[in-house]
């Protein structure tokens, strides 16, 4: 099971590391948005697309990555105060919470997706953005973070097991 957990924690610090640069290039695109708007006043039409559809990408392929750190809002007011098998009791029903809300988003994602793909949908702006990336990126992010949430839950599955136990 450790292998596993160990996998799954490795695969989504590689996504991580692979949408943080995306951080720098929305903020490249904001700046270079400003820049022109309101020095050159110069506005242009696409900027904002390309950031929402760049953001779609680091949120959702970053989800994993931010649940592997402890980066998720919780109440850790109450889950600090839990012992460790309160806290495995805990991990193991946001696991269960995560694959009744993921699986659908995960089928339904990939169908939209798949569609917008075989169709060629673009954006309806002047940009005409090719949508099945960034539609894409909604499933395949769903099923980084339910994994790391599945991992979440086996490792407290191990502590109630007796496997190993949960630091404070």
């Amino acid at each position: 099971m450790d292998k596993l957990t160990g996998w799954i924690g490795r695969l989504n610090v590689l996504a991580g590391q692979a949408t943080a640069p995306l951080v720098g290039i929305i903020t490249l695109l904001v700046l270079y948005e400003v820049l022109v708007r309101y020095i050159l006043s110069a506005p242009t039409s696409w900027t904002a697309e390309v950031e929402n559809y760049l953001q779609i990408g680091l949120v959702m392929l970053g989800g994993g990555y931010a649940l592997h750190h402890g980066g998720h809002v919780r109440v850790d007011v109450l889950y600090r105060n839990f012992g460790p098998k309160g806290k495995a009791w805990v991990d193991i029903l946001t696991a269960l919470c995560l694959l009744a809300a993921g699986l659908p988003i995960i089928y339904f994602g990939a169908e939209l997706s798949w569609e917008a793909l075989e169709t060629g949908q673009k954006s309806v702006t002047a940009a005409e953005i090719v949508l099945w990336p960034s539609m894409m990126a909604v499933p395949v992010g769903t099923v980084l973070l339910l994994l790391q949430g599945l991992a979440g839950g086996l490792t407290g599955l191990g502590v109630l097991l007796g496997a190993g136990q949960k630091e404070g």
